[in-house]
């Protein structure tokens, strides 16, 4: 059977963490240090501090932002269930606000009414919060307002509508995951960056302890995983063409960005179903395909009212979006197999 996801590490990624044990440094050291600087380039950042884990970095973010105890924060419902307990740990409030169909990100007008003064924005599936505008005739950035925008590019890095408007330019405060299933993988970690001038200075005066840095071993994989996403992203791009053209034969349709202009990390494959998703699995499944939900461990997991109340554009996209497989280590033969079963999903 096709594995769902399997991390793109080669054998010279391998040997950048095995120069780094045989250099007899393996603590937050050189390669960290190359890392962050790599990521600045890359993002168009001027500073940024590599964490230990994903949710220091997120707590990191927060604060610098000025959350503290009372604060409202402000969330997709399909952000991941770890920003609950990141927000509550610094007795804030999370707040879900539903989405905007466009864009598929929190709507300006819920975030202005929630009071909150900071959105911590997940770009689920490679999406950026971009528009079409049809005056001027071309894609604009979606605006949210005053609030302080934490952007959380873990799933879109490398995703843009054009050169000004990438994963990454969107946040005062960008931060990017680095756990075995994103789109850059270390083995775990997160990085913390911005641009932003109030940010940058407090960042700079305040750097994590030793036991919050990322290690070196971990900042030599994600190195090498950076240097070379644009290759990575060009060749799921390819499956992700073919995917495509395999879902215009149904009536189901991509949870993407729908616009031209957007070129898409095409880090995942999301399909917003008009049938039942347990249904589509378990067709999949007769072809050794594995399908998942899209959004099975988001916060509106522990969402207790009915979310088709308050939430409805964001529950119909919770309970109906699943994900097929898109990684540069699929075998071509495997990616044929699976362009057919999306070509006839029932």
């Amino acid at each position: 059977m096709i594995e769902f996801y399997k991390p793109t590490i080669k054998r010279r990624d391998m040997d950048s963490v095995l120069q780094t044990l045989v250099n007899e440094k393996i603590g937050p050291g050189e390669r960290s240090r190359a890392f962050v600087q790599s990521f600045c380039e890359y993002t168009k950042t001027t500073t940024a501090s590599a964490y230990r884990t994903y949710p220091d970095c997120l707590k990191a973010a927060l604060q610098f932002c000025g959350v503290t105890e009372g604060s409202k924060v402000v969330v997709s419902p399909l952000s991941p269930s770890i920003y609950n307990s990141v927000i509550k740990s610094l007795g804030a409030k999370p707040v879900l606000v539903d989405l905007d169909k466009e864009t598929m990100c929190p709507k300006a007008e819920l975030i202005l009414e929630s009071g909150a003064e900071v959105l911590l924005l997940y770009e689920s599936l490679g999406i950026i919060p971009v528009y079409y505008d049809s005056e001027e005739q071309e894609a604009k950035r979606y605006d949210f307002g005053q609030v302080k925008v934490i952007e959380d590019i873990s799933e879109s890095i490398g995703s843009s509508a054009n050169d000004s408007l990438f994963a990454g330019s969107f946040g005062d405060i960008v931060v990017c995951s680095l756990e075995e299933d994103c789109a850059i993988s270390a083995a775990g970690g997160a990085i913390l960056a911005t641009r932003a001038q109030d940010c940058t200075t407090a960042l700079r005066g305040k750097r994590p302890s030793k036991y919050l840095r990322l290690p070196d071993m971990n900042a030599a994989l994600a190195l090498v995983q950076l240097t070379n996403i644009d290759e990575y992203c060009s060749k799921r791009r390819e499956m992700l063409s073919m995917y495509q053209s395999s879902l215009n034969k149904t009536s189901h349709t991509q949870f993407t960005v729908k616009l031209l202009d957007f070129v898409s990390n095409a880090f995942s494959f999301g399909v917003f179903l008009d049938s039942k998703p347990d249904d589509i699995i378990a067709f999949a499944k007769k072809k050794d395909i594995p399908v998942k939900k899209a959004f099975e461990d988001c916060l509106l997991k522990e969402y207790e009212a009915d979310p088709f109340e308050k939430l409805p554009v964001a529950a119909s996209y919770y309970y109906r979006t699943v994900k097929f497989p898109i990684y540069p280590f699929l075998k071509a033969s495997d990616v044929d197999l699976i362009a057919k079963i999306v070509a006839h999903l029932p």
